[in-house]
């Protein structure tokens, strides 16, 4: 049963979209938790990303965030993201701001997590972007050490001109490891589609995450 739930999550893998235009890069990134209280921690990540079938830098960021339990099962998050992209070959500086509200629930080995994000990006060379995000993720627990994963997260770009907001789509699954108890290891692959747009693209990531407590 645990081998076919692995075999199912990263079955995707084996099946790229046929968009009109495909890319590939990657995301590496280190995430570190400072536990304030038992409700308030928090974090600081930073992250390179790579693109044109990874053979260039995308961005790099660094991200500190707030975050606070409200309850057993209801969580709220505050972060600003400062961003270096590359942008026709010269890299611009940008800001983004965003709020989390997440719903948590586990059923046995299962976790299931309900998350909204409010986001707005502060862009020097592009229109500023307010975007709503909507993702539904569920988590299956393997072993005492190893989890995985299953997603999906809607985009709606709230101020463009488009007769449809709903204008990205992201699919991740992956793989959890812990190395410790303060210490884990993270391996995912993500799809994200442009949807509703006239020249639509597709990107395949493959991500590396090192997550530390303390």
């Amino acid at each position: 049963m645990k081998k076919l739930l692995v075999l199912l999550v990263f079955a995707p893998l084996l099946m790229l979209s046929q968009s009109p235009y495909q890319d590939f890069g990657t995301w590496t990134k280190l995430s570190s938790i400072f536990k304030i209280n038992k409700k308030t921690s928090w974090c600081n990540k930073t992250e390179l990303r790579t693109f044109d079938n990874s053979r260039q830098i995308n961005q790099i960021y660094s991200q500190v965030s707030l975050d606070r339990k409200l309850s057993k099962k209801l969580s709220t998050s505050f972060a600003w993201r400062l961003k270096f992209i590359n942008d026709d070959y010269s890299y611009t500086t940008s800001n983004r701001f965003h709020n989390d509200l997440s719903f948590r629930n586990k059923i046995s080995d299962f976790k299931i997590d309900f998350r909204l994000r409010t986001q707005y990006q502060i862009s020097n060379s592009k229109i500023n972007e307010l975007i709503e995000r909507t993702r539904l993720k569920i988590q299956y627990k393997v072993s005492k050490k190893i989890s995985v994963y299953l997603y999906d997260e809607l985009y709606f770009l709230m101020n463009g001109d488009f007769i449809n907001n709903y204008t990205k789509n992201r699919f991740g699954t992956g793989l959890k490891y812990k190395l410790s108890k303060k210490t884990s290891l993270e391996f995912k692959y993500l799809k994200i589609n442009d949807v509703n747009v006239e020249f639509p693209k597709s990107f395949n990531i493959f991500g590396f995450k090192i997550s530390n407590k303390f």
